[in-house]
């Protein structure tokens, strides 16, 4: 019994991954393909990315250009949509932008608090360290924040995160970690390591 349970645990690990990732492939595909009412499979996936290339081509002129800046500003008089849209922008911007924001990856010092049950008190989190990625080495704007970086810390299994105020003294780069990898790594709670 103990050797069946564990042929179907692993069985689980081969499939579930391979499952998952076809059944959101299937969805996409025929959620687009509906759209477009074209009885022939995979026109609509076809169709979408053909599209996104083009605008992506259009960006870069100056005609069309000057429409995007419009559209822009008709979208900053409208509060709600604003903070959507641009909050949108900058965390795609932030991934895959000209200007990529998670490109540099460091390593935080938990701070060092003391446990009230051990005698005497010993540090804690002396030994614990976060992963994330310095998003901004200077607050002007915020003058209470000291000496300290934006730090953003991705969360594991989960589209969130926490964007956090760090003393330039507990930080440590990771020059030599790869931004995409050390991003899969973290997301993926430490299971993904440089698989691509």
């Amino acid at each position: 019994m103990q050797k069946l349970f564990t042929n179907f645990l692993k069985g689980i690990l081969i499939l579930a991954p391979m499952m998952v990732t076809g059944w959101v492939i299937f969805t996409v595909f025929h959620k687009i393909d509906g759209l477009l009412g074209i009885p022939i499979p995979g026109i609509g996936f076809i169709v979408t990315i053909v599209f996104i290339i083009m605008v992506g081509a259009l960006a870069s002129n100056i005609f069309f250009t000057r429409i995007f800046d419009y559209f822009e500003k008709v979208l900053t008089r409208l509060p709600v949509v604003k903070l959507l849209y641009f909050s949108i922008k900058d965390l795609i911007g932030a991934f895959v932008g000209e200007k990529k924001m998670f490109n540099r990856p460091v390593m935080v010092e938990l701070a060092h608090l003391p446990l009230a049950l051990e005698n005497p008190p010993a540090p804690a989190g002396k030994d614990i360290k976060l992963l994330g990625f310095i998003t901004s080495d200077t607050l002007e704007f915020l003058p209470e924040a000291g000496d300290r970086v934006a730090v953003y810390m991705p969360q594991s299994y989960n589209m969130g995160g926490y964007m956090m105020l760090v003393p330039k003294e507990r930080i440590t780069p990771l020059a030599s970690a790869e931004s995409a990898k050390l991003l899969a790594f973290i997301v993926s709670g430490g299971v993904a390591r440089g698989n691509s």
